[in-house]
């Protein structure tokens, strides 16, 4: 099995970044649950989350909080050959990745915005969370990129504008579509 996990600080453009994986995919509004862990599927390719139309708080952010314990073991049910793609801040834990880097082929994305173009993005959005909440965040992200374990898996990608969005989208379906033809 192949995980691509996609995180970093609120506002790097996680959702944003997933809508478009799956535009590219064609998956159909079809929602199936195993227990807390609800997921769109595209033969092989199994996109973890909630994903609504029009939603700005998406994926992993709408799991419950108790999900890690559940997504294990959901991943462990699932063929071989899957590739699973997730955001969010309820799976991007160094716990979870831990998991997951230990069991499967995994890679770790870091989306790294600056802090205009990340407060723009609040802004924009109506995003209303305190500084404290924030800087909480912060520190998880901190500890998950400073992780021995998972340093190895993780790959930094800027995502400040379309351009680097793009870039990153074209990386993601380079591996995605690699794996998907082995």
């Amino acid at each position: 099995m192949k995980i691509i996990a996609i995180g970093g600080e609120p506002g790097c453009g996680k959702t944003t970044l997933m809508w478009k994986i799956i535009e590219q995919f064609k998956f159909e509004p079809k929602y199936e649950n195993y227990k807390l862990v609800p997921y769109l599927q595209c033969e092989n390719i199994y996109i973890l989350g909630k994903y609504e139309k029009g939603e700005v708080f998406a994926g992993t952010d709408r799991m419950s909080m108790a999900v890690q314990p559940e997504a294990i073991k959901f991943l462990a049910t699932l063929p071989e050959d899957s590739i699973v793609l997730y955001e969010g801040d309820r799976l991007f834990a160094s716990s979870f990745l831990e998991d997951c880097v230990a069991k499967y082929e995994t890679k770790i994305i870091y989306l790294k915005t600056d802090n205009k173009t990340r407060k723009e993005r609040y802004k924009e959005r109506g995003s209303e969370q305190n500084e404290t909440w924030l800087a909480g965040r912060e520190s998880k992200i901190s500890n998950i990129l400073t992780n021995f374990i998972l340093m190895f898996n993780i790959e930094t990608h800027q995502n400040n504008n379309l351009d680097e969005q793009g870039q990153v989208i074209d990386n993601i379906m380079s591996d995605i579509n690699t794996w998907r033809y082995r």
